[in-house]
């Protein structure tokens, strides 16, 4: 199946991706959960000498978070992490709006008993265990029910696809509280009706559900926004410079 699995595996955990992969995956995590923020300043030299690795995997792993929105590259001075305006997360759920309306589509009619024992279990993971989860492991869970129906619709392009937006959507779930009391229990009803209708076969139930969830994740995130610069930098604000990962 095209796309990597996620969340991404440590780096020192990796054995069998590609050292570029492996590069992508650790700057990719510092932008998603914040270590490195909108505005911040990555330098090809720096990320090298904190990964303890050459500049040819970093500045390939610039390009790919440049194709996933993550960083927008600046000539001979590496890249800058992105910030999203209102107007790129509008653009961007309705993207997915699109995208997973069909996953749900084709997974109800495609998905096989392996596909349905792996939502439901999905399910009941954020029905049993939610309240014990921290925001990282929420969004984590989250993040995975809908890989997993992605995966259920067998469509190897239309999972790539997902692949692309996936990170800006966990960056979202990790910045806007998802943890709290509200979320879990939207979360967990949502979750197990679209299991439900994917396993009994219902296309057109199943996508009324994921464009209601869709939308109601959509309000709460623009609920929550604070708007910034293009760039994610405050007006007058000094370039961040890069920590070590």
């Amino acid at each position: 199946m095209t796309g990597a699995e996620w969340p991404p595996t440590p780096i020192a955990a990796v054995q069998q991706v590609s050292l570029s992969e492996e590069v992508t995956a650790r700057i990719r995590e510092g932008i998603v959960t914040g270590l490195l923020r909108p505005g911040q300043h990555l330098r090809e030299a720096d990320l090298a000498d904190a990964l303890q690795v050459s500049r040819s995997p970093v500045r390939d792993a610039f390009a790919r978070l440049n194709h996933e929105g993550l960083v927008t590259l600046r000539r001979h001075r590496g890249a800058v992490v992105v910030g999203m305006s209102a107007e790129d997360i509008e653009d961007l759920y309705s993207l997915r709006r699109s995208l997973e309306t069909l996953a749900v589509r084709l997974a109800a009619s495609r998905a096989t008993a392996e596909d349905l024992g792996a939502l439901r279990a999905a399910a009941a993971h954020v029905q049993t265990d939610s309240e014990m989860m921290r925001e990282r492991q929420f969004a984590e869970a989250d993040i995975r029910f809908h890989d997993l129906l992605y995966r259920a619709a067998h469509h190897d392009r239309l999972y790539a696809c997902w692949s692309m937006v996936r990170p800006n959507i966990f960056r979202f779930l990790l910045t806007r509280n998802i943890a709290n009391a509200d979320y879990k229990a939207i979360f967990k009803d949502e979750h197990s009706a679209l299991a439900q209708a994917v396993a009994d076969s219902h296309p057109d139930a199943a996508i009324h559900l994921i464009d209601d969830h869709l939308q109601g994740s959509y309000v709460r995130l623009v609920r929550h926004y604070a708007p910034q610069p293009e760039d994610g930098r405050a007006p007058g604000a000094q370039e961040r410079q890069t920590p070590l990962l």
